[in-house]
């Protein structure tokens, strides 16, 4: 063969290494796109096509109890991306290898079964699949959460997860963020998550902590799901606490194995869309820590409480600064009240010798000095009162605030949970709160009186 030759034929094969899959020319599926895709979207419940539907956030979670449908959501979602990603990879993931072959695989024959789609299915060395679609085929590799490091080198066009709120926060966290790494094969990625909620794990904080345009979250019930036997609902009733049947029957993050510290507090009803106003009387809560104060903003409407901001800062004189650079007039005008926590008398944030008290002093802070902390049931008790009745509401903007209320729950000494540092400290807001709500509308204590009666 000639030089001319070689370089002739070199211009007619396509690119790309030798051992590359063959590119496909044509597809064993006999059904068009259209008929394909609306013979499933009829069959599907409403929470279950918003799912699939959604192709517009990188991270899309379904949060559902026990029957609602997750499995088959996930299974369809499995089948619209492969098809709108012909010659691609995608990814499903379970917990642990034994809920791929259990829970996926029977699952997912039976619905592409059901849907009459055509299929190749590998077992070894690592389960996979081909599905033969409309524009081509997808191949859908089944792989563990627990082995992530696997797909390392694989480029994803979308990936999926199963039941993922059922591993621990760390290997959820890290296997995601190694799924999100590969995520670069396709036109539109995309990573879905169907999960029962477990506690305030994954989930929660994927999609409501760290809350973004690029994610979105959908819930659903077990009551929500029509074709569940009789009698499935009953017996989820009788045999859960409620915080389980929260979670396991509405979708609902709760703490599943402690009791919660505020557990009458709901954020859909001791919501507020208060602000401070030019004559409002503010009162300012103050938890004091080294390297991270929470500041807790609280406003009266009649006998409500309204706590409408919040902030967090480094140290005390950050804490004055800010009060001063947010509400000089009300400062000015005496309107602005701080509460802070009794041990800043004696403590300091910034290692000096001035006290947090003495600091807030000096910057012409008004303070309603305590001699000392209430104790901490009598501080609990007037919060949880206040929810009881009705008479405290949160701003969502006091989203650390929001979760130490949801999620502080007693250690096993019987006492609040203080675990956790600066940001992630469960009792700092809380804290702050309380201070301020204690002062305002404290339980009394009342002492019974000593009598002359004596036996005779």
């Amino acid at each position: 063969m000639s030089g001319q030759d070689a370089v002739g034929v070199l211009g007619i094969v396509p690119g790309g290494k030798c051992l590359d899959a063959p590119i496909a020319v044509s597809t064993r599926c006999t059904t068009t796109y259209s008929e394909l895709r609306t013979r499933i979207y009829a069959s599907l419940l409403p929470h279950q096509q918003e799912f699939v539907n959604d192709t517009d956030h990188l991270l899309l979670g379904l949060c559902a109890g026990f029957g609602a449908g997750k499995t088959v959501g996930l299974a369809a979602k499995a089948v619209f991306l492969s098809m709108d990603n012909p010659n691609k990879v995608g990814a499903i993931f379970e917990p642990t290898y034994q809920m791929v072959l259990d829970v996926w695989v029977r699952s997912f024959d039976e619905f592409l079964d059901k849907f009459g789609i055509e299929y190749d299915y590998r077992a070894s060395p690592q389960p996979e699949y081909i599905l033969h679609l409309p524009h081509g085929p997808c191949t859908l590799l089944c792989r563990t959460l627990e082995a992530v490091n696997r797909i390392r080198g694989t480029n994803l066009a979308f990936a999926l997860a199963d039941e993922i709120d059922t591993s621990k926060f760390e290997l959820a966290q890290k296997a995601s963020e190694m799924i999100l790494a590969r995520l670069r094969g396709g036109t539109n990625p995309q990573f879905a998550l169907a999960s029962t909620p477990e506690g305030y794990g994954f989930m929660w904080n994927t999609f409501d902590q760290k809350a973004a345009p690029d994610r979105h979250l959908i819930r659903a019930r077990t009551i929500d799901n029509p074709y569940l036997p009789d009698g499935f609902v009953d017996s989820l009733y009788a045999n859960y606490p409620p915080q389980l049947l929260s979670a396991y029957l509405q979708g609902q993050f709760t703490a599943l194995d402690k009791t919660t510290v505020y557990s009458y507090f709901d954020r859909d009803v001791h919501w507020s869309d208060e602000e401070v106003k030019p004559d409002d009387a503010m009162y300012v809560g103050l938890d004091f820590n080294v390297g991270t104060c929470f500041i807790e903003i609280c406003v009266r409407r009649g006998d409500v409480f309204h706590f409408v901001d919040e902030y967090h800062v480094k140290d005390t004189p950050t804490i004055a600064t800010r009060l001063h650079e947010l509400y000089a007039t009300h400062i000015e005008r005496n309107l602005l009240t701080v509460v802070p926590d009794a041990a800043s008398k004696h403590r300091t944030t910034t290692n000096a010798s001035e006290s947090d008290l003495a600091i807030l002093k000096r910057q012409g802070l008004r303070i309603k000095v305590q001699s000392q902390n209430p104790l901490v049931e009598d501080r609990v008790n007037a919060v949880q009162v206040l929810l009881l009745n009705n008479r405290l509401r949160i701003h969502p903007r006091c989203k650390y605030l929001i979760r130490a209320l949801e999620t502080q729950t007693y250690n096993n000494k019987g006492t609040p949970d203080k675990s956790g540092t600066g940001l992630e400290d469960k009792s700092g807001p809380v804290d702050a709160a309380g201070y301020v709500l204690h002062s305002l509308a404290g339980l009394r204590r009342y002492q019974t009186g000593g009598s002359n009666f004596e036996f005779k």
